[in-house]
């Protein structure tokens, strides 16, 4: 049976090269001479460095198959479409290349990924992240993506932002930092960033600045790649095959880049800038499909709302949320009874209601607001709404990448409470500092909530439909405030408010207080504004989130 190192033998004086040719710059002629001799075992890296200087793949090296085999089964790892033994077996082989394993490793890890089982997914992806030598990091990235996604959804976005930095780093010192990697690096390290509390305009832009066309493009790269392997150009095969992989990671991190897209979209709407807001937010919902395209409505709501279409925006919101029917919406029914200053037992800052809308909400906040979690789950990403976006579960719920949504833009709506005409806007500040540093206005927060896609939890263990039923109340609430019909959007605010009871974060349910005061002070009941206050400070200190 026919060794590598005959093989290496038989392929190198077929090429007519010395054994120095082909051991330098790495490597001795001696080492060549005892790995040709069967006398040492090469290494994974002297493999790759013996089958770049024969122009072939190292599969060719280890098992004598033909590179256009080799080739298909690199498109196969890329169509993800083999059951899962396949996989396991490939990943396990010791005569398949390392790289060839990791991939295997990588699409196991996704898998387990998306069956909800991050723990099982963590070992795939370390041992992918383990197989590939230093020399290649830039193939890392998929492996080092999965651990940071994993480790978002167990609750750590801190450790996934230093595996992200430190990868981002290894990747610039060895000199790869090639555009797929750049772009996957950025778009999850801002989302790790606006789940921490810090700027993540930066990352996002960078991210955004490379994204393509995504998943549009992967059937159009591997068929071009299964021609060329077939037709025996396989220098072209490999460039298409290439194009495919980054392609692929991008479709991969779709929610994750349509995050980046609602953060950016935020940061437009603070700056007043409507129709970029509107533009970012379109792009992240053509990124996104299921529960995020449902929640990229909350934010197109809001931006319609700020536009001065409200019937636009309602009809977007019935459309995320055909349940969330003002008039017959019992959790909104119930908030307040009648009107007038008839309080209700939730008017302890919202109700404990039981019934199906109470979905987390992370972005719905006001200008200080919340959110910090942009994850996103595959499946569900929120969008937020306010300038931020979707709600993030506060674990940073893997799934899918969330949506980046806008909020209230605030043109022309100023004034916390424009008392004297009893038309107190919610969360319109005056600009005054909402005592976190930013101040309170009509966009919400700056850094209110995506919500992680990738599963369907969001925000303190709120799922995303709490989410974005939250988010949907807010809306509604200033568009009762719009129509001067105060008493639906004190309903509104009360609902908002006892869904963030329920599942936090606690800048959310302090931020909608803040909203519900503000309303009452405007509809001239000021005790009920300090019972507001006081209960909802109360329900601050006590909450987790």
């Amino acid at each position: 049976m026919t060794g590598v190192g005959e093989r290496i033998q038989a392929l190198r004086t077929g090429k007519g090269l010395t054994q120095r040719d082909l051991a330098e710059p790495n490597y001795t002629a001696a080492y060549v001479s005892s790995v040709e001799n069967g006398h040492r075992v090469p290494s994974s890296d002297a493999l790759a460095h013996f089958a770049a200087r024969l122009r072939v793949d190292v599969t060719q090296l280890t098992t004598g198959r033909h590179p256009g085999d080799a080739l298909s089964i690199e498109i196969d790892l890329l169509e993800e479409v083999r059951p899962p033994l396949w996989y396991e077996q490939l990943a396990t082989d010791p005569t398949e290349p390392d790289t060839r394993r990791a991939a295997a490793e990588v699409v196991l890890g996704r898998r387990r990924l998306a069956a909800g089982a991050p723990d099982d997914a963590v070992a795939h992806f370390e041992r992918a992240r383990r197989l590939v030598p230093p020399t290649l990091a830039h193939l890392r990235t998929p492996a080092v993506a999965g651990l940071a996604l994993c480790a978002r959804l167990q609750g750590d976005p801190g450790y996934a932002a230093y595996l992200l930095t430190g990868f981002r780093d290894e990747l610039h010192r060895s000199g790869l930092p090639d555009p797929a990697s750049v772009l996957a690096v950025h778009a999850l390290l801002a989302l790790c960033q606006h789940d921490l509390g810090e700027d993540a305009a930066p990352a996002a832009s960078i991210a955004l600045a490379l994204a393509g066309p995504g998943a549009e493009a992967v059937p159009a790269f591997l068929a071009t790649a299964r021609t060329l392997a077939a037709s025996s150009h396989l220098p072209e095969a490999r460039a298409a095959l290439a194009a495919a992989g980054a392609a692929v990671l991008e479709s991969w991190l779709a929610d994750e880049i349509a995050g980046a897209f609602r953060i950016r979209a935020r940061a437009r709407l603070s700056a007043g800038d409507l129709a970029g807001a509107l533009a970012d937010l379109t792009a992240a919902r053509q990124r996104s499909t299921g529960p995020a395209a449902l929640d990229a409505l909350v934010d197109l709501a809001e931006v319609h709302r700020a536009l001065g279409d409200p019937a636009t925006a309602r009809a977007l919101l019935s459309a995320a949320d055909p349940v969330l029917v003002p008039e017959a919406d019992p959790l909104i029914a119930s908030s307040t009874g009648t009107s007038g200053n008839t309080r209700s037992s939730t008017d302890r800052g919202g109700l404990d209601g039981s019934d199906d809308e109470g979905r987390s909400a992370d972005r719905i906040s006001g200008s200080q607001g919340s959110a910090d979690r942009i994850s996103g789950d595959r499946g569900g990403d929120g969008g937020g709404s306010g300038v931020a976006g979707s709600a993030d579960d506060g674990s940073g719920d893997r799934r899918s990448p969330g949506q980046s949504g806008p909020g209230q833009s605030g043109t022309g709506q100023s004034g916390t409470g424009q008392s004297g005409t009893g038309q107190g806007k919610i969360g319109q500040g005056t600009g005054d500092d909402d005592g976190g540093g930013r101040s309170r206005s009509d966009h919400g927060d700056a850094n209110a909530g995506l919500e992680g896609p990738r599963h369907d939890h969001a925000g303190g263990g709120g799922s995303v439909v709490e989410v974005r039923r939250a988010r949907a109340h807010r809306v509604h609430a200033l568009l009762s405030q719009d129509a001067g019909d105060l008493e639906a959007a004190e309903r509104h605010l009360r609902a908002a408010i006892a869904i963030h009871r329920r599942t936090g974060p606690r800048r959310e349910l302090a931020q909608l207080s803040l909203d519900l005061a503000d309303l009452l002070t405007a509809m001239r009941r000021p005790q009920d504004a300090l019972t507001v206050l006081a209960d909802g400070l109360t329900a601050v200190d006590t909450h987790t989130g």
